[in-house]
């Protein structure tokens, strides 16, 4: 037999894809027992399948893939995904930070919503590609347990985060075996541990926002994100962070302003309290910033008790050197058994974005985190999964169609 179309990977991609070409002979292959672990475990159990709003203000969430993801994204967007689910007899909700979820709040919903759209698919369950070619007239995927024939082949496997998950890039191989270039993958969506464990005794302070320049260690090239902080054991970590560590690398720099104005402002602002009340202590300029008392305990060494109008050039200078640049280097990120995505992969420049077809390999489809391709928290790498399997079934059916 000959199928049409064979889905490596049984995630949220290969299965949103699938569930679009349910009148093709459709054949999925996923090496876990259970479909769709990813998912599962994705929003602590209650997905996160996409964000509430105008879908062209999505495009700035996905790095620098903003280009190449818009095509798939207005293809279907955010709100075709939602009915998508509620069609198929899931409700969501919005919650008011424009996160969407199913309305039961259980990622399980996600899954068996997408199952019961498959019931004309073939899905074989705890079965290993090893391997992946074309012949000349098909593609040829080989398993531990046997092979088969596809007109077309679909790579949905993911990337490499939460390979406890099956995420173990295997994707990568099948797509390089049919020509593909692989830009080397590293954790995404992840904290930092920071080579000085200064913030220790303050894991779990969070802070509303905090401006944070990184300062690239090859280039010297210097970029500037604002957001919330939170401090932990091995470093830092939070929305600042995490939706920015796809650009942060081992022997980076982060300067940390935690009172957001610059170095010339905060002195200046110094000088006027300490001229119109010199007689006062320290405490007195350091009780006006609004930073938990823990926070400014760490950065402030100098005695809270000395007169503003005894402090020297030289300790003004210290204080607002930790308050407004305060350097920490990177040391690594946090791993692929913590991060949510994978940073790099298939490179997409090999990949059509009106079609999400292989440049290289006729017939070949890389849907979903395989490519490289990952978006901010928030529900933007679920609709991309969705989006781009979605851009896939289509260019498919049409590939079938005219044979």
């Amino acid at each position: 037999m000959i199928y049409d179309v064979i889905i490596i990977g049984a995630g949220a991609s290969g299965l949103y894809c699938a569930s679009h070409l349910t009148d093709k002979n459709v054949l999925i292959i996923e090496k876990n027992t259970r479909i769709g672990l990813k998912i599962l475990a994705s929003g602590s159990g209650q997905c996160n399948l996409t964000h509430a709003g105008y879908i062209n203000a999505f495009y700035d969430h996905y790095g620098p893939r903003k280009a190449f993801v818009k095509f798939a994204l207005n293809n279907h967007n955010n709100k075709q995904v939602v009915a998508f689910f509620e069609s198929n007899g899931m409700k969501c909700i919005e919650r008011p930070d424009g996160k969407v979820f199913p309305q039961s709040l259980k990622a399980s919903d996600v899954v068996e919503t997408l199952m019961r759209t498959l019931k004309k698919v073939t899905v074989k369950r705890s079965e290993v590609v090893q391997s992946t070619t074309w012949d000349g007239d098909s593609f040829v995927v080989q398993t531990d347990r046997g092979s088969y024939l596809g007109k077309q082949l679909v790579i949905a496997t993911g990337g490499r985060s939460y390979p406890t998950l099956g995420t173990t890039g295997d994707g990568y191989a099948f797509a390089e075996s049919l020509g593909h270039t692989l830009i080397s993958p590293k954790p995404g969506l992840t904290g930092v541990v920071t080579r000085a464990k200064v913030f220790t005794e303050l894991s779990g302070l969070s802070l509303e926002s905090v401006r944070i320049s990184l300062l690239k260690n090859e280039s010297n090239k210097q970029s500037v994100y604002e957001g919330a902080l939170l401090l932990t054991h091995f470093g830092l970590s939070g929305p600042v962070i995490i939706n920015n560590s796809r650009y942060m690398d081992k022997g980076d720099q982060l300067i940390l302003n935690f009172l957001g104005e610059s170095y010339e402002h905060c002195e200046q602002a110094f000088i006027d309290i300490a001229r119109s009340n010199g007689e006062k202590p320290l405490s007195y300029y350091l009780n006006q910033i609004k930073l938990p008392d823990a926070l400014k305990e760490k950065l402030v060494s100098i005695d809270r008790n000395i007169k503003l109008s005894v402090l020297s050039k030289e300790q003004r200078k210290e204080i607002l050197m930790n308050l407004t640049q305060y350097k920490i280097e990177i040391e690594s990120l946090i791993g692929f058994n913590q991060a949510m995505v994978t940073v790099g992969g298939i490179s997409h420049e090999e990949v059509d974005p009106k079609t999400m077809a292989s440049k290289i390999q006729n017939g070949l489809y890389l849907i979903g985190e395989v490519v490289d391709v990952d978006g901010d928290t928030g529900g933007y790498n679920l609709q991309w999964a969705f989006s781009s399997g979605y851009l896939a079934a289509q260019s498919i059916r049409s590939a079938l169609d005219k044979k």
